[in-house]
């Protein structure tokens, strides 16, 4: 499997404690533990949390050719847990907000193929890192385009969810999210799977449920998979996970049932662990069949 993915890098700061982030980013960083390639477009300020983010990144295995070094700070979500469920305040502007590729980097992405290019709707708060992203969706080939719909606070318009849309084949929201995007789209709730993916090019969707766990919807047909009975440490990360495990095992031939049974056994591991990137140990290899 080669991702590539498209959007913000920030620190999730809980207190005194500070941990690398951001949806883009913390996919990748499962993708990799999982066994896949993958590459990072995105950027971090020349400072003390830039260059920690680069240590990471490498320790993490991301290939970062396609990182740029902007003048702004590298950026920052803190984060508050109440029974568990994290809200942010974001830092703007961010380094994120800045995220531009030279022609010579376009032009070396466009003549790749890769089997998933991953982003969404939180780096398309500025118009410079938006303008980076839509002329990539233009022109990136890959065998997967996944649209994560991530309505964070006032980042988002409707032409950037319905840009993301244009391209997507695979659709990822929350439930909180699905009646605003249907009521984005004029479509009647109950019907916005199929409605969505009448208009657009999107072939499965993915709703994560929170403690209820998550459902695909694919070709008529509907998978649900409940979350498993494990403690809650917090949630920072888990639909990220899920999101990863989704696309390795899909890439893999896996079926979109089995494909999100798996990736909701990986989503229960990184709940019960503070980070949204934990080490794997190896009792849950053996149950992702690793």
């Amino acid at each position: 499997m080669k991702a590539l993915s498209f959007g913000e890098i920030l620190w999730d700061v809980f207190g005194e404690e500070r941990t690398l982030g951001g949806a883009p980013l913390n996919v990748l960083g499962h993708i990799r533990r999982l066994g896949g390639d993958a590459g990072i477009i995105s950027a971090v300020g020349d400072d003390e949390l830039g260059h920690l983010t680069v240590e990471r990144i490498d320790e993490l295995g991301i290939d970062r050719r396609y990182l740029r070094i902007s003048p702004y700070p590298t950026g920052r979500a803190v984060v508050t847990l109440s029974d568990g469920i994290p809200s942010y305040s974001f830092d703007e502007p961010s380094a994120w907000d800045d995220i531009t590729l030279p022609q010579s980097d376009m032009k070396r992405i466009s003549s790749s193929r890769y089997s998933v290019f991953i982003y969404g709707t939180l780096a398309q708060r500025s118009p410079v890192s938006r303008k980076t992203l839509w002329s990539l969706l233009d022109s990136v080939e890959a065998d997967e385009f996944f649209f994560d719909v991530n309505l964070r606070l006032s980042f988002w318009d409707e032409s950037g969810v319905r840009k993301g849309l244009e391209r997507a084949t695979i659709l990822k929201m929350n439930d909180e999210e699905v009646p605003r995007i249907a009521s984005l789209l004029s479509m009647d709730e109950s019907d916005l799977a199929a409605g969505i993916m009448r208009e657009y090019p999107v072939r499965r969707i993915i709703v994560t449920l929170g403690k209820h766990g998550s459902v695909c919807y694919e070709n008529g047909k509907e998978y649900r998979v409940p979350s498993g009975d494990v403690k809650v440490v917090d949630t920072v990360g888990a639909g990220d996970s899920l999101s990863a495990a989704f696309l390795y095992f899909i890439s893999s031939g896996l079926s979109s049932g089995e494909a999100l049974a798996r990736a909701s056994l990986l989503a229960d591991y990184v709940v019960s662990r503070r980070g949204a990137i934990p080490e794997y140990d190896d009792a849950i290899r053996k149950r992702l069949m690793l």
